[in-house]
């Protein structure tokens, strides 16, 4: 069983976001059952992934490079959506 976040803390997860003012780009992962998969995956790439909830992930990262390894990981899992922002 997966908890998926509501809209409403997705959204208040978003705006306290853009109120950080935080470089950071946050993925937020669609299935949480995926979040420890996709952090492993950032991680064995050389990136430092921080889980914030479930289905939330924030990496320190060039937005493009993050992109390029999204769209890897993507091909490898199609049927989840991951969607980045920053």
């Amino acid at each position: 069983m997966h908890i998926t976040p509501s809209r409403v803390a997705v959204a208040r997860w978003k705006a306290e976001y853009r109120a950080k003012g935080s470089s950071n780009l946050r993925l937020l992962v669609h299935d949480p059952d995926f979040t420890d998969g996709l952090a492993a995956f950032l991680r064995s790439v050389g990136q430092r992934p921080v889980l914030n909830g479930p289905g939330q992930i924030e990496v320190d990262a060039p937005g493009e490079e993050l992109d390029a390894y999204l769209r890897v990981w993507r091909v490898m899992h199609p049927e989840v959506e991951v969607e980045l922002f920053g």
